[in-house]
């Protein structure tokens, strides 16, 4: 009997003991639970949605996810992901009710556990929402950091105008003074946001924290004429982030999930593959205030109505006469979207009903039944597809965040305003003097009402 209670004792001590040490690992993670850690993801545009979904794609954390345009993912629960609602999304920034359902969230996964840490993923023009969702609500800076993600061209393109001239240095102080400002404001609750505005100017000055970081995909490319902006150029945190290396670096099984994701192999295969002994040329980026505007300075209404050939006309006339060799396909802007005359698919754009374009859209969806283009739907990521049909395809077309992801010797050419390379969006140009885009190109441009092109053979200047 006395061996019995001694036996007892000391499986009680033993358990006891158990039980003490289960608490405190317990009351090391924060007495919850839940998960330790969560990525968060509030993104618009193409380029924002697909780095952040490269990067949390192949996390064990859970990802909870707001993207802006809903057609940039066709079947989005592939990724596996917690998918935010985002049919009032709009056309530039952050909704208002997804910031304020993650900031809820997240404010509730703290008080659970008060070394919860996050990696919160977002538009870099938007980086308000990461004011109001951690700063605002007192969440530790050690508890998160916040990737800032470049939404293409306009990210190069609005440094050089803040930041580019001669005097850059003295306006980039001049806001990180004013970011300081602003944050006393978001602590005291005072701050008036404008989640649906481009905030560069507050945008690269957050970058400069500890915690942030500037995702980039040619961040050598933020170039100033200020020798003192230059050197300031330091204390940004960028990281370089190709989205094409982001995609090679995730496995076979992740890449072709990420492809599933993002569009429908079914309905897309025939257009990209089409079964006739010819490769496809994607014409990508059209957009049809961008083509007229850049050849006449406005909009007639006799363009608007229809009823007067468009320079889309002109310039898709001489593709086909140059290119016989190919199967010609549209890839149009996100906001010129068009139905495709021959599957009855895809859908409409914005930008036409916004620029009272009704007639000139049914124009041009006639122009593509008549001459057998194809379309692809606006939203989809072109890059993705990049990826997925490789060899099979060339692309060209009007200026585009696309072609920094494209191989060498894939762009056939480009549709600009004038015969001058440099009016490409920023860090185009760049790219096409490192060689990056291939060996040469052919510019297509307006010429007193018609067009023209002309050929660049960089391989014979070099």
């Amino acid at each position: 009997m006395i061996k019995t209670k001694v036996k007892n004792k000391i499986f009680g001590s033993i358990l006891a003991l158990v039980l003490l040490i289960s608490s405190f690992t317990l009351f090391a993670c924060g007495g919850s639970d839940g998960e330790d850690h969560y990525n968060i993801v509030l993104t618009n545009a193409t380029v924002p949605p697909m780095m952040a979904t490269l990067s949390c794609l192949e996390s064990d954390d859970t990802t909870y996810m707001w993207y802006g345009r809903q057609q940039t993912f066709t079947n989005p629960e592939n990724l596996g992901f917690t998918m935010l609602e985002n049919h009032n999304a709009p056309a530039t920034g952050i909704s208002s009710q997804a910031i304020d359902e993650i900031a809820n969230t997240v404010l509730d996964l703290y008080m659970e556990n008060d070394e919860v840490t996050f990696d919160f993923y977002v538009t870099d023009y938007a980086c308000e929402a990461a004011f109001k969702i951690f700063i605002e609500q007192n969440i530790p800076e050690a508890n998160y950091n916040v990737h800032l993600l470049e939404d293409g061209v306009g990210s190069y393109n609005f440094f050089e105008s803040l930041y580019g001239s001669a005097d850059g240095s003295t306006a980039f102080e001049e806001d990180l003074v004013a970011l300081e400002g602003v944050l006393d404001q978001v602590r005291a609750g005072t701050y008036e946001y404008s989640v649906d505005s481009y905030n560069y100017d507050l945008t690269y000055a957050y970058a400069t924290y500890s915690n942030v970081d500037y995702w980039l995909q040619y961040p050598e490319f933020l170039e100033s004429e200020d020798a003192e902006m230059t050197t300031l150029l330091a204390d940004l945190n960028t990281k370089k982030s190709s989205l094409t290396q982001m995609f090679g670096a995730l496995s076979a099984e992740g890449q072709q999930t990420f492809k599933d994701a993002v569009f429908d192999t079914d309905y897309i295969d025939p257009i990209m593959l089409q079964d006739n002994g010819k490769k496809t040329l994607v014409v990508c980026g059209t957009s049809f205030p961008g083509e007229e505007f850049s050849s006449i300075g406005a909009l007639s209404e006799d363009l608007k109505n229809g009823t007067t050939e468009q320079m889309f006309e002109k310039f898709f006339n001489q593709i086909m006469q140059d290119y016989p060799d190919y199967n010609i396909v549209i890839k149009p802007h996100p906001s010129w979207g068009l139905d495709d005359p021959n599957t009855t698919a895809n859908e409409k754009g914005v930008g036409w009903a916004n620029n009272n374009c009704e007639g000139a859209y049914q124009r041009r969806v006639q122009y593509c039944e008549e001459n057998n283009i194809q379309v692809l739907p606006g939203q989809v990521p072109m890059e993705v597809l990049i990826w997925a049909y490789g060899d099979d395809i060339r692309i060209g077309g009007y200026t585009s965040t696309l072609y920094m992801n494209a191989e060498p010797n894939m762009t056939l050419f480009f549709i600009l305003g004038t015969n001058n390379l440099n009016s490409i969006s920023h860090p185009l140009p760049n790219l096409i003097e490192n060689g990056a885009l291939g060996d040469g190109l052919r510019v297509y441009y307006p010429n007193e009402g018609q067009v023209t092109s002309q050929d660049y053979d960089f391989t014979a200047e070099a």
